[in-house]
């Protein structure tokens, strides 16, 4: 499988899957992988670690054309996780899950990906007022309640999507770029040159993003089956 260079795949890999399969998939993890995983102290956690780390190498050598359990890995100087030389250094990739989701994104370029459980009794009121501008928490505000809540998680993925693109991760601010929410979508400040963002429908109940670096690329969507 290729992907062109005006092209991000994004693979969308549902985690709600038996305790048999979560078993079938420990011996496509490598040991540090699976000792990552024992360190859970929630089953559920664990459970979502493994399967869509074992999506990611799933997917992986779909592109490298290697068994899953030969893919490398190495994490640079920002922490970010790449592709060992060995196994394929030119292919960029980026995970994130949530809830019972996974989400893989794959491209020639550097990019990020965040998805996120919508969920109705988090507060996120606060964590706007103490994460977001002052120009997104007006516009936050100014929407009808019904929309606010969505509105937040989509403001939150496109940061997140965009920190990792460069990066910093978790490690950088959620000021350094300014997404503006209105009543249908979020959209990316002209202030930060040299990105672009995309928003991914994954399903009901989640909110997801992907940010790559250069002009704006063709998104294909892809359901990841074991």
């Amino acid at each position: 499988m290729n992907v062109s260079d005006h092209e991000i795949h994004v693979w969308v890999a549902a985690t709600r899957e038996t305790d048999d399969f979560r078993q079938s998939c420990n011996p496509v993890l490598s040991a540090a992988e699976q000792e990552r995983a024992r360190r859970f102290k929630f089953e559920k956690d664990e459970k979502l670690f493994t399967i869509a780390h074992a999506a990611l190498r799933s997917i992986l050598a779909r592109y490298l054309s290697v068994s899953p359990t030969k893919i490398e890995f190495i994490i640079d100087p920002q922490g970010k996780p790449r592709l060992a030389a060995a196994s394929g250094e030119n292919l960029r990739f980026n995970l994130s899950h949530s809830g019972e989701l996974a989400v893989i994104a794959i491209a020639s370029c550097e990019l990020g990906a965040d998805v996120e459980s919508i969920k109705e009794n988090f507060g996120f009121e606060e964590i706007a007022e103490h994460f977001f501008t002052a120009r997104e928490v007006a516009a936050l505000r100014a929407l009808p309640s019904h929309l606010q809540r969505r509105s937040f998680y989509q403001c939150w993925t496109c940061k997140e999507a965009f920190l990792k693109a460069k990066g910093t991760g978790l490690s950088g601010e959620l000021d350094e770029v300014q997404i503006v929410p209105d009543r249908e979508s979020a959209r990316i400040d002209a202030n930060v040159p040299g990105w672009s963002l995309k928003e991914i429908d994954v399903g009901d109940g989640y909110a997801a993003a992907v940010v790559s670096a250069g002009e704006p690329a063709d998104v294909q969507i892809y359901r990841w089956s074991s």
